[in-house]
């Protein structure tokens, strides 16, 4: 029987899935709520348990071997990628559950930002001879992953990628990893309401109002753009990447809103030996990249 693999992504409001064979091919590819709720409180880890038990069955009737599964959350993973360890404040339950336990079956574990990296890279990177990317998720917060050597790097307590607690003003406010003015709080759909003197409460609404011409809102946006600029112009100093990739809902929903000035502030700042610059790229599996590279991890750890 031939194998598949089984990508599960745990997010905040949905829970998104995808089937893909051997090739890397979606099969199939689905989403369902996560209800994480109080009055609920784990009623998604029941829908998981659920969903990988019947496409089993469904699948490879029944045969666990043939259908590989990984599960992708945000939060730290434990070294052997076996369960969430480090994720407070958000869907009950997962820190420290042990899928595989629970299951009886192998269950690989990883966070969601380096997920999404793997699928980006995976997909269209590796085939180009890429060895070293960054990816960052730009959303209600920032996380992203890190490709070194053609293969993804959790680093130690796999804390690697959290590029979102890096500092960018170090007179900002302090936010949940005690980090000061740092990325997510400067471009984070989080913080829009707090740094827009409540006059946006979405990424998505200010951006609309940018692209009117509203002074203020091209005030806020280019303010968020030119911190993110920098914070990319850093990390290309640190880890000398071929190419940065720009995933998550305010990458996609923003499109050239955010990268012909990202481009533009990011020539104040990189520097380019030789008159190399780093390429800068959006993502292209969008919402399921967590999914597929949760699938991809699956069948190599």
């Amino acid at each position: 029987m031939k194998t598949m693999y089984l990508g599960i992504d745990v997010g905040g409001t949905k829970i998104k899935t995808v089937v893909t064979d051997t090739e890397g091919v979606v099969l199939e590819q689905n989403e369902m709520s996560t209800e994480d709720s109080i009055d609920n409180p784990e009623i998604w880890k029941t829908r998981i348990i659920d969903l990988i038990n019947t496409k089993t069955a469904e699948l490879v009737n029944g045969d666990k071997s043939s259908l590989q599964c990984g599960l992708s959350a945000p939060g730290l993973a434990d070294g052997k990628n076996k369960k969430i360890i480090h994720m407070p404040g958000r869907l009950n339950g997962l820190e420290n559950f042990d899928w595989s336990h629970e299951l009886g079956r192998k269950v690989s574990v990883i966070n969601d930002g380096h997920s999404a990296c793997i699928a980006e890279y995976e997909g269209f990177y590796r085939e180009k001879q890429v060895k070293n990317m960054l990816m960052l998720t730009l959303g209600t917060g920032v996380g992203g992953g890190i490709i070194i050597n053609g293969e993804i790097y959790q680093g130690e307590v796999q804390r690697a990628g959290h590029f979102g607690h890096t500092l960018v003003d170090h007179d900002g406010r302090t936010t949940m990893t005690n980090m000061v003015g740092s990325l997510e709080y400067a471009v984070g759909d989080f913080s829009v309401a707090e740094r827009t003197h409540e006059r946006y409460t979405s990424v998505k609404d200010l951006v609309a109002a940018y692209e009117q011409g509203d002074t203020l809102a091209t005030f806020w946006w280019l303010s968020s753009v030119h911190k993110l600029a920098a914070a990319l112009a850093s990390l290309t100093n640190s880890f000398s990447p071929e190419v940065i990739v720009l995933g998550g809902g305010i990458s996609a929903g923003a499109g050239d809103a955010l990268l012909k000035p990202l481009k533009e502030f990011i020539q104040l700042y990189e520097w380019q030996p030789g008159g190399y610059q780093v390429t800068i790229n959006q993502a292209q599996y969008g919402s399921y990249a967590g999914a597929i590279g949760a699938a991809i991890f699956a069948g190599k750890n």
